[in-house]
């Protein structure tokens, strides 16, 4: 939710912010009732201390006077000196309970909304994740940790709000000039600080997409993905100009508003020294009136100081709140994404798949594209029927398959499944019989147990399962290697975790999908980087796990045609032939070269 650019606020985006200024105390409220109480409490004696210290002041500055110049006892002095030290005693004792109650607050509320955008983004659209603006959406919502400072920002305003009232009721006890005065303060600071803070978060809005690529071409140069290309092809010099052209684009930008608002800022503290003379001046001629003892200047001196202080405070806060209500903004607005839609009817998956899957009139566009990724697709696999799906890369075959796996929803047409569309069945209950390996499988940097259990959580701890997976996916003759077996730590992102090379992951990722029982298997191009007797095996495996079960293969490079019981030909995001592997040898026409080589493996 990008606000609008006018550096001005009118009512309406008043009340608006007010709204996400409550929404976020709701969610406060909801995470600890008795730190926020607790915290509130604490601020107004912290707010009604200084007040009380100022009357104190007085009596205290009039004592000693009274022992300078008339000689009088000093014990009262002294006592006024003990209750002061005493109440500061106290006044630090509270602040630091407020200092801790506050801190235990801000980490239960950053548990809060990190565990539930996590959960929210487990449960978006996987489309979502295909689109550049969700992930600006993204980035910002994770900015928003600053609105955290919001608890901080509001509570130090109603502190300072009371402890400004005390001050200009004393004030105005003396004479209503010195009061309005006191209000000539805060205005133009007001003003300054809330287009400030409006500005600087129209500036990261507008700043988040290169502020990305800054990040990513950064990433390149220091991770580890990228690490060998970059020394092979000598790319630091290339990715370094880069990354200093997008970095100092952003920086300068910054620079030049931060110039603006420490000018604005030095007006407005220029107006408040001649304000602030003007007061000292006033409290000079009622002095000269008669109308104020030297403990009364004193004090009201300090009290204009104070109230000064106060009011800069009061309007640092509100600026910075303005500021990071808009940060909260974005937040709430990821909250408000659209989680995966859930049909009303929700059926259960059947046991056994009796009539099969049906794709109808199946069409998929992706968000921010003009022209379908897939269109018009029609076809049925048959209970226990193993088909291929094959096709150049970009032909729409793995955006085929992640609509036949419920992942994508469909932008027309259907699939069905023993005649229920999928998006009528119960989500748990349908990932539960389906299995696949990506392309772009997962590395897990954590055990090999937990790489392979992830298949079927249920099961994780029984070996005697992780064993067959293992077995199967070819991905044993390693792990059998490894002290530690089923435990081994796997990747170099943590102490003590083994690499593997890119055939091993495969293996392990294939075993997750042998891990779990599914009734529908798919393989969508998991044997790409294997050597052609080691993907031979892995699909003879694979045909043997499979028995019974209904499958999809996904590839451009696919040896075992022969042994797949139908083999559907996309170009385009359509399909363009079908037919068994003796069918496809007599419809060569169409049918790109290397896919037709492919058919043509004995």
């Amino acid at each position: 939710m990008i606000p609008e650019t006018s550096s001005g606020m009118n009512w309406k985006q008043t009340v608006d912010l007010l709204n996400i200024l409550l929404r976020l105390y709701r969610l406060l409220w909801q995470v600890s009732p008795f730190h926020l109480l607790g915290n509130l409490f604490f601020r107004v004696l912290l707010a009604l201390h200084p007040v009380v210290q100022l009357y104190i002041t007085t009596a205290l500055v009039n004592r000693v006077a009274l022992v300078i110049t008339e000689g009088h006892s000093i014990v009262g002095a002294l006592n006024i000196i003990l209750l002061q030290a005493g109440l500061f005693i106290a006044s630090s004792g509270v602040r630091a309970l407020d200092g801790m109650i506050m801190a235990s607050m801000k980490t239960k509320t950053r548990f809060h909304i990190e565990e539930k955008m996590a959960v929210h983004s487990s449960r978006l659209p996987l489309v979502h994740f295909d689109r550049p603006d969700f992930h600006d959406s993204f980035h910002r919502a994770m900015a928003s940790q600053n609105s955290l400072f919001l608890i901080d920002n509001s509570f130090a305003i109603i502190q300072s709000l009371l402890t400004f009232s005390g001050y200009f009721a004393v004030v105005a006890g003396f004479h209503w000039i010195l009061a309005v005065g006191l209000l000539l303060f805060v205005t133009p600071s007001l003003i300054v600080n809330f287009r400030l803070g409006r500005q600087r978060f129209l500036q990261m809005v507008m700043q988040t997409p290169v502020a990305r690529k800054a990040q990513y071409v950064f990433y390149l140069l220091t991770g580890r993905d990228a690490a060998k290309e970059v020394r092979l092809f000598d790319l630091s010099n290339y990715l370094l100009g880069a990354w200093r052209s997008l970095f100092w684009k952003n920086a300068n930008e910054q620079l030049r508003l931060e110039r603006k608002g420490l000018a604005m800022n030095w007006g407005v503290d220029a107006f408040g020294t001649l304000v602030g003379g003007a007061l000292l001046t006033g409290l000079a001629w009622l002095g000269t009136k008669g109308r104020l003892t030297i403990g009364q200047y004193v004090a009201l001196t300090e009290a204009f100081s104070s109230a000064n202080n106060q009011l800069m405070i009061i309007a640092n806060n509100l600026a910075i709140i303005h500021q990071n209500i808009l940060f909260a903004r974005e937040l709430f607005a990821f909250f408000e994404l659209p989680e995966e839609e859930q049909s009303a009817e929700q059926r259960r998956m059947p046991e056994r798949i009796t009539r099969g899957i049906e794709v109808r009139d199946l069409s998929f566009c992706y968000p921010n594209r003009a022209e379908p990724s897939i269109r018009d697709i029609n076809l049925h696999i048959a209970p226990g029927q193993k088909i291929a799906i094959v096709g150049d890369n970009g032909a729409g075959k793995s955006t085929l398959a992640k609509c036949m796996l419920g992942l994508y929803t469909p932008t027309t047409g259907s699939v069905c499944i023993d005649g229920a569309d999928i998006r009528n069945l119960e989500r748990s209950d349908l990932r539960r019989k389906i299995t696949a390996v990506f392309q772009d499988y997962v590395r897990y940097q954590m055990t090999v147990r937990e790489n392979i259990g992830f298949g079927s959580l249920e099961r994780m701890h029984d070996d005697a399962w992780l064993e067959v997976a293992a077995a199967k996916s070819g991905a044993d003759e390693f792990i059998d290697r490894m002290p530690q077996r089923f435990d081994a730590l796997l990747g170099p992102m943590f102490e003590g975790g083994r690499e593997l090379s890119h055939g091993q992951w495969q293996k392990i990722a294939i075993g997750r999908a042998y891990f779990r029982d599914a009734e529908i298997v798919v393989l969508d191009e998991p044997t790409a980087s294997m050597d052609p007797l080691t993907e031979a095996m892995v699909f003879e495996n694979f045909l043997r796990m499979a028995e019974g079960k209904t499958a999809i293969i996904i590839s451009h490079r696919l040896g075992i045609c022969k042994a797949v019981d139908r083999i559907y030909v996309m170009k385009n995001g359509r399909i363009i032939e079908q037919g068994t592997h003796e069918e496809l040898l007599g419809q060569k026409r169409g049918i790109p070269a290397h896919v037709r080589n492919a058919v043509e493996v004995v």
